[in-house]
């Protein structure tokens, strides 16, 4: 009797007990549903390859990941936390080959068991082709160049070869790897600094690290420099004697610094005979000088000697006309 009547009271008014039940099952849902949401962020795509190939050929290197979970805690998940992967490692020859994208959960995303991981795309086809390794010699790319007065005198690059892999197609032909540009502009003195390797194609990797040493040295530009007309003085000739020579003017070449060339007057550059020895009327042959700064060096003089003819010296005698004696 009490089963009849509970059974009865179930059934009363049924319609309106089924649809209160369906009405409380929606709020329960879109309760849940208005803590969930989503976030889309990108991540590397990983290869997973036999030692013997690599890819020969550009591939999406990134997939389009979306998330979703509890809104308090969906945004704790880093980037990092999620690792998406493609396995080729079954396959060691070359070829066209597919395989899906499959998704690791690391750190944060670990933690979070109500969280729904998607991908896209779900395939990744790439080309295979076979790994090379070779060892290339470093060539610095230099640019500029230092202000007048400066030149490169010589530069060094450590290691002067690196290994490059890669595949066959794209570095078989390759001689040398090339780094980023190292201006020598404003340079003045010698400059030591780390810069970066070119890749010579997106595809080949250096398996050692993309870092070498460069060091330059710059030094003062050193010219020749030729000085023409120059009056050749005779010095020190006693004043009891004349002279006469069959040369009055010469050149100098010489070899210095670029800026302290420059920086030269001319009026300290000149050519002289020492006459200091001559004691008596004659000709003599005496070697030319340089008369010149510190620090340049003379190369040659023209010319090397001249002839000087030396006489007494004889005075106007004032008022008379007459020549007089010197003394």
């Amino acid at each position: 009797m009490v089963s009849g009547d509970l059974f009865r009271r179930l059934v009363e008014n049924w319609p309106a007990k089924i649809i209160a039940l369906g009405l409380a099952i929606l709020v329960v849902l879109l309760n849940d549903l208005a803590t969930v949401t989503e976030r889309h962020f990108s991540v590397p795509l990983q290869l997973r390859l036999a030692e013997s190939v690599v890819p020969g050929a550009e591939y999406p290197n990134r997939v389009r990941v979306r998330i979703r979970g509890d809104e308090e805690r969906i945004f704790d998940v880093r980037e990092e936390d999620v690792i998406a992967y493609a396995d080729f490692s079954d396959h060691t020859s070359e070829g066209v080959f597919r395989a899906p994208v499959t998704v690791e959960r690391t750190g944060t995303a670990l933690e979070l068991e109500a969280l729904e991981i998607t991908v896209e795309p779900l395939y990744v086809t790439v080309t295979l082709e076979e790994k090379l390794s070779r060892s290339l010699e470093v060539v610095p790319n230099i640019v500029g160049f230092p202000p007048p007065g400066y030149e490169l005198s010589d530069y060094r690059v450590s290691p002067t070869t690196v290994d490059v892999v890669g595949p066959r197609s794209r570095i078989e032909d390759v001689n040398q790897v090339v780094t980023e540009a190292v201006s020598l502009a404003g340079r003045t003195s010698d400059f030591s600094e780390r810069v970066r390797l070119v890749r010579p194609d997106p595809l080949v990797s250096f398996p050692g690290g993309n870092i070498v040493d460069f060091r330059a040295l710059i030094v003062e530009t050193v010219v020749q420099q030729t000085f023409e007309d120059v009056e050749i003085a005779v010095v020190d000739l006693d004043p009891q004697l004349s002279h006469e020579a069959d040369r009055t003017t010469g050149s100098i070449r010489v070899q210095g610094k670029q800026l302290d060339l420059e920086s030269v007057p001319s009026a300290r550059i000149g050519l002289f005979v020492d006459a200091g020895g001559i004691r008596a009327p004659g000709i003599y042959t005496l070697p030319v000088r340089p008369q010149i700064p510190g620090g340049i060096l003379v190369l040659s003089i023209e010319p090397a000697r001249i002839e000087l003819t030396v006489t007494d010296a004889v005075q106007q005698v004032p008022g008379t006309g007459e020549e007089g004696d010197g003394g």
